[in-house]
């Protein structure tokens, strides 16, 4: 298929593809999930199978960005640990859907491994973005990330006293798991949002967006998880644990775009591939 010689039209006709795409995808989860087509089996092999193949999508195109960077430029570092930490959600994915296919419900474990390791590489990529913008001095950056550490710390006791104080008796390490999730994608995206309105522009926080959308849907799934009320499979589902399930699958259906679009940016608005050195 030829999108054309025109950057800007081949940037709008495959980010229309792609948008459409995802909008056929959350359509057809919403289907799966509320009328279960098929065997029980196979619905929630789906459902988790959605998700697995939303995250490999992003990391895929993460890393496509990574390499599109000669090894001596600034924004390498960024999209590297980005791509790290997208291929560690993947993992997690991975882990989750097993645990879930072969015992039903998934205690903190193997997946929260991975997706908690994978924060730390976000908020790597993160700082790598402040320096290249800001160039602050190290004085300046260990102050931003203390300032960072302390309202991280803050959001998690605010969630996590949220979580105790409104659902039915739990282990507390549970809630502390959690109100870590919400507490920091709402904390990277914010910063990340914050650093694109005062310094780059909107295209550097599309793919950001998505941990923003996470946040809202990790807090449904900590509420529910922790209140009883998670349907750990589809023919046990409920209306509000179809909300927290779609609502996820579409924060990575948005991070996909996000990513995809910084894809397209670099090789369709940047500077085109014969300009690439």
């Amino acid at each position: 298929m030829r999108f054309g010689s025109n950057p800007s039209k081949a940037y709008s006709r495959i980010n229309g593809l792609a948008v459409s795409a995802a909008l056929l995808m959350l359509a057809l989860y919403i289907v799966i999930y509320w009328y279960q087509p098929f065997s029980e089996l196979i619905n929630n092999f789906l459902s988790n199978f959605f998700s697995q193949a939303a995250s490999l999508v992003a990391a895929v195109i993460a890393t496509m960005i990574w390499s599109y960077y000669e090894k001596t430029d600034a924004p390498r570092r960024v999209w590297g640990n980005f791509a790290t930490g997208l291929w560690l959600w993947v993992a997690g994915e991975i882990a989750w859907g097993y645990i879930n296919m072969t015992r039903g419900d998934v205690p903190i474990g193997v997946p929260d491994f991975f997706w908690m390791s994978s924060y730390f590489f976000f908020g790597w990529a993160l700082l790598a973005q402040y320096k290249i913008l800001v160039q602050p001095t190290p004085r300046v950056v260990i102050r931003q990330v203390l300032i960072g550490i302390l309202a991280l710390l803050i959001l998690i006791l605010l969630i996590y006293s949220f979580l105790l104080s409104t659902a039915e008796p739990m282990e507390k390490l549970d809630a502390l798991v959690n109100a870590f999730y919400p507490a920091v994608d709402v904390l990277l995206s914010v910063i990340a949002l914050w650093l694109a309105r005062n310094f780059a522009g909107g295209v550097f926080a599309r793919p950001w967006l998505g941990l923003l959308a996470f946040s809202i849907s990790d807090l449904l799934y900590a509420w529910l998880e922790l209140s009883g009320t998670y349907a750990w499979s589809l023919d046990q589902g409920n209306l509000l644990s179809t909300i927290s399930d779609v609502a996820y699958f579409g924060a990575y259906l948005i991070l996909g775009l996000g990513v995809l679009s910084q894809w397209l940016f670099l090789k369709y608005g940047l500077r085109t591939p014969v300009e690439r050195r």
